[in-house]
């Protein structure tokens, strides 16, 4: 070893025993960390992250309302108690805490026993005792147009007149009065397209308000039966 380089190594070591009197970091460069050091530590993170993500899932599902059992018995509103699938009921336990009123969702389905798509929403509540009101088309008489067009499905379709109430709106009246089934339907596009007919009939003891989509009204007939046969008197 020449002596430049002797001394250059006894200034070297002079400098690290001198740091490590006064407390500094000695000039020696560190030594990386190892390669498993970093992989422990990202798997430590990534375990933390997974632990907090299935915490929030475990906690919104605690959260969440429980869905009823079985059916529901509805014993307020007709002479017979009225056993429906809880998952008709639009707000599960409404049907228990308020006697006056249920509200449903009914697959058309399980309505009429056919393949069609889409819910009939169906507001129940118990009929006033007093005598039958006039027929829809008496009802809205004044606002009608003279038009009357026949359909193929046994309805007969009435314009209402443009700066009336019911401006934008057609009436399909069923056996000529309406008086077994009328539908008030928006001719335009609606945000809610599965409520565009709105209908309001009497079954036994029973007043209901409908609403379902225009391109049921086809099948107002077999969706009529099978409210009838649901909320009828009859066993």
């Amino acid at each position: 070893m020449g002596p430049a380089l002797s001394a250059a190594a006894a200034r070297l070591e002079r400098d690290v025993v001198r740091s490590s009197r006064i407390g500094r970091p000695s000039s020696v460069p560190p030594v990386a960390g190892h390669p498993a050091d970093r992989r422990l530590i990202l798997a430590a993170a990534l375990g933390l992250a997974g632990s907090l993500a299935l915490t929030g899932v475990v906690a919104a599902w605690l959260a969440r309302p429980p869905a009823p059992a079985g059916p529901v018995v509805v014993s307020t509103l007709t002479p017979r108690p009225l056993v429906l699938p809880a998952a008709w009921i639009v707000r599960p336990g409404a049907a228990e805490a308020v006697s006056e009123r249920i509200d449903l969702a009914i697959p058309w389905s399980d309505l009429t026993g056919s393949a069609l798509p889409g819910l009939m929403r169906v507001t129940a509540t118990r009929a006033p005792e007093t005598e039958a009101p006039l027929s829809p088309a008496r009802r809205y008489a004044r606002f009608l147009t003279a038009e009357a067009q026949p359909l193929t499905d046994g309805l007969m379709r009435r314009r209402f007149r443009a700066g009336t109430p019911f401006e934008g709106e057609d009436l399909y009246l069923a056996e000529g009065e309406g008086s077994r089934f009328a539908a008030r339907c928006a001719t335009g596009p609606m945000p809610e397209p599965d409520a565009a007919c709105l209908s309001e009939i009497r079954v036994g003891t029973l007043a209901l308000r409908l609403r379902f989509s225009a391109d049921r009204l086809a099948s107002w007939n077999a969706g009529l039966a099978g409210l009838e046969r649901l909320f009828g008197v009859s066993p």
